[in-house]
């Protein structure tokens, strides 16, 4: 800029400006009036925009939170009745807050609750499919048993209805002894030489004063005679799985039935607001062995019964064998449900999802084969202990395993054992069947 050129940010500098005359200008005391006016108005306008930056610095000095202001600075601010208001305004705002995060807290914790019960239905349908599955299988399993015995005898009638083959049958009868011993002796392969009648007149005198011969026993020396051999005879002894076998899988659905519900009950209470039914969700031993001998007596009973009745006795003691087979229960069901269940209360305290997952792995271990297990070991018992204390004195019985089946390594030595005086002990030290967990032998009733 030129040094003549007067600086036009500076009043003073504008008031004090020359310039140059020259010929047909304006008129320099007007220019210099008015640059005087000019200069007094920017003067005025450079002193207030100092003002007011100045009030803006120490406005913004003093500029705080107005929700953290306290009683008196809103008053000294505000005025009294204004102060009121935001004080009051700011206490309604954060009880709302308050109440706010405590619904949020309910919602969350609601939507934890429904997820926990979603995932518990979800566990209980699919405990349930899978059993639904084994019990299908099983089905299968017996009707594929039951359609071979049907071939089989549908291929032993066909042959039956072969002409050639009643042809056969007729000439057979027609050359059979009509003694009755000597009928049955054929039957079962006996080798004495049959009586020959010579005409007529003897077999009407045989039919006006009856057989001539001794009267066979039904089941003739079974001591001797293996089950095979009496199958192929005709004669089939009634085996304790085939009696109470319908009563046993009747029973193990009742009783993994029993136990969904009770995992239901135990998993609420876990869930509840009693501190002690969470610490102990299951009653004491003696109501919980109460609570399951309810549930077994009429299936205990029938195996009592047909024990009894496996060695011809119609007197049994059916209280002592019903207690024996719930002493198995409770041993080796019982106790380690409610055992396990506790431990798991105690092991994850205060963690209720670690207790809920022990307690559903418990309740899904026990519930499969385990209790159909228990439930065949118990009946046994109670079968077993019938015969022991129903038979007479002298009765002969035989360690046998289960038809169609070879006795373990455990039992063989029993098998070998013969005929024994029942309530003696056999050689692996056991009076009666099971001899072991899972031991599908019995004893069976020797006719001497």
């Amino acid at each position: 800029m030129d040094a003549s050129t007067p600086n036009p940010s500076s009043p003073a500098s504008i008031s004090k400006a020359t310039f140059p005359t020259s010929r047909k200008g304006f008129d320099q005391e007007k220019v210099k009036a008015f640059l005087v006016s000019v200069a007094a108005e920017m003067q005025t306008l450079t002193d207030e925009n100092a003002r007011l930056v100045k009030d803006l610095s120490e406005a913004q000095q003093r500029a705080v939170n107005l929700a953290e202001l306290d009683d008196e600075l809103l008053v000294e601010i505000l005025g009294e009745e204004k102060s009121r208001t935001l004080v009051a305004a700011r206490e309604e705002t954060r009880a709302e807050r308050a109440e706010m995060r405590a619904r949020l807290r309910e919602i969350v914790e609601e939507a934890d609750r429904h997820v926990e019960q979603a995932n518990l239905k979800i566990a209980r349908l699919r405990e349930s499919a899978r059993l639904w599955a084994e019990e299908t299988e099983l089905h299968q399993r017996r009707l594929a048993e039951q359609f071979d015995r049907a071939r089989a005898l549908a291929a032993d009638v066909v042959a039956v209805l072969d002409p050639q083959s009643i042809a056969a049958d007729v000439s057979s009868i027609e050359s059979m002894s009509t003694n009755a011993s000597e009928a049955l002796g054929d039957v079962l392969g006996n080798e004495s030489a049959p009586t020959t009648v010579a005409d007529g007149s003897a077999n009407e005198a045989d039919a006006d004063d009856g057989p001539s011969a001794d009267i066979v026993p039904l089941f003739p020396g079974r001591n001797a005679v293996v089950d095979e051999e009496l199958d192929l005879a005709g004669i089939l002894i009634p085996r304790r799985d085939e009696v109470i076998g319908d009563t046993l899988a009747t029973l193990t659905r009742e009783v993994r039935k029993f136990l969904e519900d009770e995992l239901d009950s135990v998993l609420a209470a876990i869930d509840g607001d009693d501190e002690k039914k969470r610490r102990t969700p299951l009653p004491g031993p003696a109501a919980y062995r109460k609570r399951y001998a309810k549930l077994t007596a009429e299936a205990f009973t029938a195996a009592v019964e047909a024990g009894a009745a496996s060695v011809c006795a119609d007197v049994v003691d059916g209280v002592a064998a019903s207690a024996a087979a719930d002493s198995v229960v409770d041993d080796q069901l019982l106790s380690v449900v409610r055992g396990q269940v506790i431990q798991a209360t105690k092991d994850n305290s205060g963690d209720a999802a670690a207790i809920v997952k022990s307690v559903r792995a418990t309740y899904r271990a026990v519930k499969g084969e385990h209790v159909q297990t228990v439930l065949h070991e118990a009946m046994a018992v109670a079968y077993a202990t019938a015969q022991l204390l129903s038979a007479s004195s002298g009765t002969k019985v035989r360690w046998v395993a289960s038809r169609g089946t070879k006795p373990c390594a455990e039992c063989e030595d029993n098998t070998l054992a013969g005929a024994v005086d029942l309530g003696s002990e056999f050689p692996t030290g056991v009076v009666t069947p099971p001899g072991h967990l899972g031991c599908q032998c019995e004893l069976v009733l020797v006719d001497e």
